[in-house]
């Protein structure tokens, strides 16, 4: 029968109304007639179904539609039940990977169903803003796309008076739906669980999330619309799933130079909690090292909110600067910026022995560094500025580490040049707070780096901005990235070749 002829000959008094299943959606009735199954309903309803239908194309559960009626569909005749109606299932044909990536309440909607996921939820027992928080929730999953009967497939996997019963919701079937749909379905109807099979092919993890979701989903249409108490059993476990899912974000550093270690501010495996996956994407991300921008990625992927400002108050700056400031450590403005922090000052000067040159003095942060290493005999230090050369002499004094340093002003191209030493530190002008945070190279730093090299010993450390390209240097430097106990990136130590082999 053409669709729209007038008078179906199917709505016969004497045919037998039976049940066709209990989907989520509510119950569908049909009537078993000669010619197959009647499946009456209005206009838009018809319509849907049919649309539903050809969505599915060669889809092998698909039943075949025999007529077409704006009062009704007639469908093929109830057939056996496959002998394995999981294994039937698990034929349907299986379409390519596809990585969903959204929150939480956003992806629950978009999945087949008619219950609003919220109000669902607080069924469970949720408060609203734990129901809040999970929905807002970050999830990155996977599955597969496929020809996908919105779930419906339900009528093989239950008593349905001794046969297949076919014709299910045809309005939910899509084209290209998610294959993690159809198999929690038949999870629910054969009480089999069958989230490795989803996750064959696909990234445990991310399959996981998927499959979590689309049975939280489904176990949400069912506590409402149904009254199976596995309902809740369900919906509580993938809560749970989806909740602890997100305790913790593994985290991965791109795009940054090969030296560049995620242990400076991850674990080994980049497992974090939230609250430090953002910390940690706002104290690298986008940031040049070496020349090269470093990219956090994060999975689940969270909302990491605006960067703060590095920004601490200046008794705290200055207690980081020189652990005895306040017993009178004297600076100029300059020093405030320019100074090592007395903690990587320490780090800075591993392995340096013998007589060493500190070519860049200025208040003495370094110096004093190398004069707390008994290893170190004898430091020269050198400045052109003869004011801060009596500040150091003064944070020297007040530390008590005076004795071994020889304080002299002058242009360390010639100090160098002409004094023996076995090893040599520099700290060049970056340029101030405004110098190049993007590729800094050895030509474009406030002093010839170049030329005060050809002078130097063996062991040379240099303390240079996080985005200085190591390669800008003549010879093999082994880089280092320092930062300090808030996990800020402050500067790039360079060793020279042999002092960074010594040190291993």
């Amino acid at each position: 029968m053409a669709e729209g002829d007038s008078a179906p000959p199917w709505r016969d008094s004497g045919a037998t109304q039976r049940p066709l299943g209990l989907p989520p959606g509510g119950p569908l009735y049909g009537y078993a007639v000669a010619e197959g199954l009647w499946i009456p309903g209005p206009r838009a309803r018809v319509t849907a179904e049919r649309e539903g239908w050809a969505r599915l194309g060669e889809h092998p559960a698909r039943p075949r539609i025999l007529a077409t009626h704006d009062e009704g569909l007639l469908i093929e005749p109830v057939g056996a039940a496959p002998a394995d109606a999981v294994a039937a299932v698990l034929a349907w044909p299986e379409g390519p990977p596809v990585l969903v990536e959204g929150r939480v309440g956003a992806l629950l909607q978009a999945l087949p169903g008619q219950v609003d996921p919220a109000r669902a939820l607080k069924k469970l027992g949720l408060k609203r803003g734990a129901v809040d928080r999970l929905l807002a929730t970050p999830l990155r999953g996977m599955t597969r796309l496929g020809p996908s009967l919105g779930g419906a497939v339900g009528p093989w996997l239950r008593e349905a008076e001794g046969g297949r019963v076919v014709g299910l919701r045809g309005a939910r079937a899509m084209g290209s739906g998610w294959r993690a749909v159809d198999l929690v379905a038949a999870s629910w109807f054969a009480d089999e669980e069958l989230a490795d099979v989803h996750a064959q092919g696909l990234d445990a993890e991310l399959a996981e999330q998927a499959w979590q979701l689309t049975r939280l989903r489904w176990a949400l249409e069912e506590l409402v619309l149904g009254d199976d108490p596995r309902a809740e059993i369900w919906a509580k476990e993938s809560v749970e799933a989806l909740t602890r899912a997100v305790t913790q974000v593994r985290v991965t550093l791109e795009g940054g130079p090969p030296w560049l270690s995620p242990r400076l501010w991850l674990p080994e495996d980049g497992l974090v909690s939230p609250a430090r996956a953002r910390a940690v994407s706002h104290l690298i991300h986008g940031v040049s090292v070496g020349g090269a921008v470093v990219q956090v990625q994060m999975s689940p992927p969270i909302r990491v909110g605006r960067r703060p400002p590095h920004r601490e108050p200046l008794s705290i700056r200055r207690r980081r600067l020189f652990s005895r400031w306040e017993e009178g450590v004297l600076v100029d403005e300059e020093g405030l910026y320019s100074a090592t922090p007395e903690a990587l000052a320490d780090r800075l000067v591993r392995g340096l022995s013998g007589v060493v040159i500190d070519g860049t003095c200025g208040v003495g942060a370094i110096t004093l560094a190398l004069a707390r290493r008994q290893e170190v005999t004898q430091i020269i230090a050198v400045d052109l500025h003869a004011g801060r050369l009596e500040l150091a002499r003064h944070n020297l004094r007040l530390y008590g580490l005076g004795s071994k340093v020889r304080l002299v002003c002058a242009d360390a191209r010639e100090v160098i040049a002409h004094s023996p030493a076995d090893g040599l530190v520099l700290d060049p002008p970056w340029g101030g707070p405004g110098y190049d945070r993007t590729a800094a190279r050895a030509e474009s730093l406030g002093m010839d780096l170049l030329g005060v090299l050809r002078h130097a010993p063996q062991d040379v450390v240099l303390k240079l901005p996080p985005s200085f390209v190591v390669e800008s240097l003549p010879g093999v430097w082994a880089p280092e990235p320092m930062v300090d106990d808030r996990g800020v990136l402050k500067l790039l130590a360079a060793r020279s070749a042999s002092l960074a082999a010594r040190l291993g």
